[in-house]
């Protein structure tokens, strides 16, 4: 097999996705997928360097454990490429799983995905791709009380999984399409201000 550069590779950052990936390269193609919308092993191999063998392995393994899928084949210099999306397209954590984790690690792991979305959101504006069509960008602030905080959460779960319906049905819609896929981050956040935690500290609950 040939050598490659680990720091070459995106790293996977829910954990309990990361037991598939028992070879970083398996976590490097699924986060491509996630970003390029679609690639075939070919494409992943000349990236990297390696052989498409090698790299083929490793998407048929993701094949078989459900987290990515075939959704269109070309002929391309006398063989069939297969080209794949990911299947699961979200990275998010369980909440009541979540919540079982030490505060320390929630905390690392929280910094990990936020530095991705920030990678991503600068890598957008620098190529001109976050306002190369209407996009949607907010902003709000709320000030609710302990039901409100819950209604927060479960909007922004059902945002979640209104957004997963919809890449479920464009891949109905793509199968035998040749329309070409638009790559779409969609970031979703609800969580308390730094004022409310010092507020918390504190005691003055009533500030709030």
């Amino acid at each position: 097999m040939a050598a490659f550069d680990e720091k070459k590779l995106k790293k996977v950052i829910d954990p309990t996705l990361a037991k598939a990936f028992t070879h970083p390269l398996r976590g490097h193609v699924w986060v491509v997928l996630f970003e390029k919308g679609e690639a075939s092993p070919t494409e992943v191999a000349d990236e990297l360097e390696l052989e498409v063998n090698e790299v083929s392995y490793h998407f048929r393994k993701l094949t078989r454990r459900g987290l990515i899928r075939v959704v269109r084949t070309e002929k391309r210099r006398g063989f069939d490429e297969h080209f794949y999306q990911p299947i699961v397209p979200a990275l998010d954590f369980d909440d009541a799983e979540w919540m079982k984790l030490p505060r320390g690690v929630r905390t690392s792991l929280s910094g990990e995905m936020l530095r991705h979305i920030i990678e991503g959101f600068v890598g957008a504006l620098q190529t001109g791709a976050f306002d190369a069509r209407d996009r949607h960008l907010s902003r709000s602030w709320l000030l609710v009380d302990e039901r409100g905080w819950r209604e927060t959460q479960r909007v922004a779960r059902r945002a979640l999984e209104q957004f997963r319906a919809i890449h479920e049905r464009c891949a109905d819609r793509g199968k035998g399409s040749t329309e070409p896929r638009i790559p779409v981050s969609v970031v979703i956040a609800a969580f308390e201000t730094a004022a409310s935690i010092s507020a918390h500290e504190a005691g003055n609950t009533d500030a709030l």
